[in-house]
């Protein structure tokens, strides 16, 4: 696996964007990934949801007036290898790195303006776009 982090904690830290990435449990037992912006949860994602495997659950970047940021992050797909991860700007894609977090779920963060992702199995069998929204909460 290339340019693949492995992130063996239970909690995870992203100081560039001030968010934090907690291991949780979701019903049935199923491991959940909860976002956390301060001590506000933001969004939880289970995997093995019903609903059918989602490679992208979450996609933000920062408020006006801040140090330009991107996050995204979502369940892994069914072979559990990384999803190859691009932040784009118009025409310019920039490809990121997936840090697999809990063993089921991957967290991309990048500096810098952008206003969408791209995100491709790594057989290419599932791809998803989806816009960066601009997160509202105030840093506390």
């Amino acid at each position: 696996m290339r340019d693949v982090l492995q992130e063996p904690t239970t909690e995870l830290y992203l100081r560039l964007s001030d968010y934090t990435m907690r291991l949780g449990r979701g019903s049935r037992g199923r491991p959940a990934l909860e976002v956390y912006a301060g001590y506000r949860l933001v969004d939880v994602a289970v995997a093995g949801a019903a609903l059918g495997p989602t490679l992208v659950r979450g996609a933000l970047r920062s408020r006006r007036g801040e140090r330009p940021w991107a996050l995204a992050w979502g369940v892994l797909p069914e072979d559990e290898v990384p999803p190859r991860v691009e932040f784009r700007r118009g025409r310019f894609a920039l490809p990121v790195p997936a840090t697999i977090f809990g063993g089921r779920f991957w967290v991309s963060t990048v500096p810098g303006t952008y206003r969408s992702l791209t995100v491709r199995t790594a057989d290419d069998a599932i791809t998803e776009r989806a816009r960066l929204a601009r997160t509202r909460l105030p840093r506390l």
